[in-house]
């Protein structure tokens, strides 16, 4: 700007912040009524800078909260990069918290899985390696660390990606039983195996090594379950077992069945057992009593599932029984099937249940009432698992059915070759297991395939899954059992 018109500026401003407000607010007026549009948007421009204001740094914290409450996950995390202030405030359980509830991730604040630093003792090799990183504060040293809820919700999201694209570890194979494995169960740390080899076997789930072998039995290990540092093994030889699971040692026998046992459920106090002579049994592992004996099935026990202080047997006499084991008494007789029922479960609400006559039922636990009849199977159906939203059904017409309350089938999904073995719900994403190699991950909510698990190196007879790992068993001799960690 030449001298002559700088000066000219210089004058007007000066004569300008001679003005009492009222004239400086009409010469104002008049300057921008004589603007052109063009500078009229730069003036707005900087205006915006000027007048913007934060308003975390103003507002009472407990405002800020609030506001912030109203936004998703990607906006917290959108914000947390504008500026520290706005990082800190967003970086609190308060607002993280419901936005794990939302997704049903609540429990992993319990379960350390997804925080465990006893990581495998090699390193994930393949460009599937599902290995979290976690983002590097070091060099920001006046930031304060990712609350609990926030690093839960990281770690839940990088794990559900997991699933999504298929990526996991394969741990080294699990070799030992001498004769097919019949059975599994696991805590999330160690695994159990029972075989017809007559031992169990306790596996460490992060080294793949064999910490124990359970050579008691003197037949066939049929069924087994662990929980709080205690193994319990059902075994064709009519006697229910109980082992310590840090030493291995047998605690006690428990003796009263007459013939070998089928299915036993435990919730770290009491065993309930089910055997080839047609009763259940309520013990209690403190001092290896029989406290109850529930009788009334005409024919052997196919399933049996425990919730709290009841419990539902499926039997191949075309009923469910609901007992109480406190009271020993049955407290309702599901009469529906026209052959044997394969499987069921339960919750405060519903009994569904799949049975060897293609059909899914839908049962009121309160009365016992069949509430809906879901056909459409055209062969039995092997496997069932619901949660508040949906039912889904594996057959042994190689499909699984996602289901309604109301008995309506929402999706037929077809990609299973041979029976379909097993199904684990979490949320929308279903796990399904069968016959063959095939592990499939589905999304229920629109009813397709999401992924193939192709490196299952067997065929499948049993498996076992939770939010983080696939363990598979194989039908064939010796048993040989597959880790898949997708964390």
């Amino acid at each position: 700007m030449d001298g002559a018109p700088r000066e000219k500026v210089d004058l007007i401003s000066s004569a300008f912040g001679t003005l009492p407000e009222k004239e400086q607010n009409e010469t104002l007026w008049r300057l921008l009524r004589a603007c052109q549009m063009s500078q009229l948007k730069e003036i707005y421009n900087e205006l915006c800078s000027l007048l913007s204001i934060d308003f975390v740094s103003t507002l009472p914290q407990e405002l800020v909260e609030r506001i912030f409450s109203y936004l998703s996950a990607d906006d917290l995390f959108g914000i947390a990069c504008c500026n520290k202030s706005w990082r800190e405030f967003s970086n609190t359980d308060v607002l993280w918290q419901p936005l794990c509830a939302l997704k049903s991730w609540h429990n992993f604040n319990t379960d350390e899985q997804l925080f465990s630093k006893d990581q495998f003792s090699f390193s994930p090799t393949g460009l599937t390696s599902p290995r979290y990183n976690k983002p590097n504060l070091s060099d920001l040293a006046s930031l304060s660390p990712t609350c609990r809820w926030k690093e839960i919700y990281c770690r839940a999201c990088h794990l559900t990606q997991n699933w999504t694209l298929g990526r996991y570890t394969v741990l080294p194979l699990l070799r030992g039983h001498q004769e097919r494995v019949d059975c599994l169960d696991c805590d999330g740390k160690r695994l159990v195996s029972g075989s017809s080899d007559k031992t169990a076997r306790v596996w460490d789930l992060f080294t793949a090594r064999c910490l124990h072998v359970l050579d008691n039995h003197t037949d066939a290990v049929t069924c087994v379950c662990i929980k709080h540092e205690v193994i319990v093994t059902g075994c064709a030889d009519s006697l229910i077992r109980i082992f310590q699971l840090e030493t291995g040692a047998c605690l006690r026998a428990l003796m009263g069945h007459s013939s070998a046992i089928d299915h036993i459920c435990f919730d770290g106090t009491k065993v309930v057992s089910a055997s080839s002579d047609r009763t259940l049994r309520v013990w209690s592992i403190q001092d290896g009593r029989c406290r109850k004996i529930l009788r009334g099935h005409e024919d052997e026990i196919q399933h049996l599932t425990m919730k709290e202080h009841l419990v539902a047997s499926a039997s191949w006499d075309h009923t469910i029984r609901i007992w109480n084991i406190q009271t020993g008494v049955c407290t309702a007789l599901l009469k529906g099937h026209t052959e044997v029922v394969n499987c069921c479960q339960f919750d405060g609400r519903f009994v569904v249940s799949g049975g060897g006559d293609c059909l899914v039922l839908i049962w009121s636990v309160d009365n016992g009432k069949l509430l809906h009849k879901c056909p459409g199977h055209m062969g039995d159906v092997y496997c069932v698992k619901f949660n508040e939203k949906s039912i889904c059904s594996g057959s042994s017409d190689s499909t699984i059915r996602v289901w309604d309350f109301t008995g309506k089938c929402l999706f037929i999904m077809t990609e299973h070759i041979g029976v379909v073995r097993s199904l684990h719900l979490n949320g929308n994403r279903l796990v399904s297991g069968g016959d063959r190699k095939k592990i499939l991950v589905w999304d229920i909510l629109e009813g397709k395939l999401v992924n193939v698990v192709h490196r299952n190196p067997s065929l499948l007879h049993k498996i076992w899954i939770n939010e983080t790992k696939v363990v598979t068993a194989s039908p064939e001799s010796p048993g040989i059992l597959t880790i898949l960690s997708y964390w």
